[in-house]
């Protein structure tokens, strides 16, 4: 496993020391870390850290989102001394509101909140109020025995944030 350590309004800095700045140019990311998996003009994939890049219209990174969790298979990563995929996610959001000292948007909440001050984002698809809805309603219908294994699994995965982003300065105020 890779480790990363985020480290909000700066970038994230790999387990060699290597650090990936936000602001940094799309051509010395690729002089310095070679060219990405996939991508577009305005996002770049690497499948070896698990995440993905954003680039403004200078061409430059505002945004580095980890989109491989809960259960990154190739890289951990490390946010205010925690990994926030091992975390739970009432335990993440009290972590980063302290650490934000600031606005938290929160319209889309329990599945994505932003904290307007460092520029983390979090985000989940499904959260367990929402998988036990789904386990009721498939036992009702007589469904739950054969799709148990993946609806536990999901269940587990609904504990936890999937993704989590930091952006340049003020990236969430826009």
């Amino acid at each position: 496993m890779k480790k990363i350590i985020l480290h909000p309004l700066k970038g994230i800095e790999f387990e060699n020391k290597e650090i990936l700045e936000l602001g940094t140019s799309k051509t010395e990311l690729i002089q310095k870390f070679g060219k990405a998996s996939s991508g577009t003009d305005k996002q770049l994939f690497y499948d070896d850290w698990e995440l993905r890049i954003d680039l403004d219209d200078s061409e430059k990174i505002e945004f580095i989102e980890f989109i491989y969790g809960p259960f990154p298979e190739k890289t951990e990563i490390e946010l205010y001394g925690i990994n926030p995929f091992k975390t739970d996610s009432h335990s993440l959001i009290e972590i980063l509101t302290k650490n934000n000292v600031g606005e938290i948007e929160t319209t889309e909440e329990p599945y994505c909140y932003a904290f307007l001050e460092s520029s983390i984002g979090v985000f989940r698809d499904s959260c367990e109020v929402d998988i036990e809805e789904m386990i009721s309603e498939m036992k009702e219908n007589g469904d739950y025995s054969d799709n148990e294994e993946w609806v536990l699994e999901d269940k587990e995965k609904a504990k936890y944030f999937w993704t989590i982003g930091l952006g340049k300065k003020d990236y969430y105020k826009q």
